[in-house]
């Protein structure tokens, strides 16, 4: 069905749709579009969704108990990635993300590509213009086994 749009009326006129108001997008939406962002990125992994497999291939008990040790010191200092802070004047921003890497992802290409990555998304979906974007690849992640048991 097309669309319509009335004519104005006589002595209406029509605003130009950049002057009938403004967005405010605020500073937790910045964070929630970077953080989103980057996690967005082949190589990059959600802690949550890593933490079974801090250990890999190692099943010894030792292991099992250190993961979970990790695990739960990572939850009592807030330690989940991707983490996004950012700095903001008017429509500028400047925006710091923590990632976590899939062992061997080379840090300065995955850096590099979350840096694109976020700043596209940002200034896409937030209108704002990022002046810097530095990444910290803060932990890496084995790569959980692919088949079953092995005997």
């Amino acid at each position: 069905m097309p669309t319509t749009v009335a004519p104005p009326r006589p002595g209406e006129t029509t605003a130009d749709p950049g002057d009938r108001g403004r967005l405010v997008v605020a500073d937790r939406v910045v964070v929630r579009v970077a953080a989103a962002a980057a996690a967005t990125v082949p190589g990059s992994v959600r802690t949550r969704d890593a933490d079974a497999a801090r250990t890999g291939a190692d099943r010894s008990v030792g292991a099992r108990v250190g993961a979970r040790v990790g695990t739960a010191v990572d939850s009592v200092l807030n330690r989940s990635y991707p983490v996004a802070e950012c700095t903001r004047a008017g429509n500028r921003v400047r925006v710091g993300v923590q990632v976590a890497a899939q062992w061997p992802t080379p840090a300065a290409d995955l850096a590099a590509r979350v840096r694109t990555e976020v700043v596209d998304q940002l200034s896409r979906l937030a209108g704002v213009v990022v002046d810097s974007c530095d990444v910290t690849v803060a932990d890496y992640v084995r790569s959980r086994p692919r088949g079953g048991r092995v005997s």
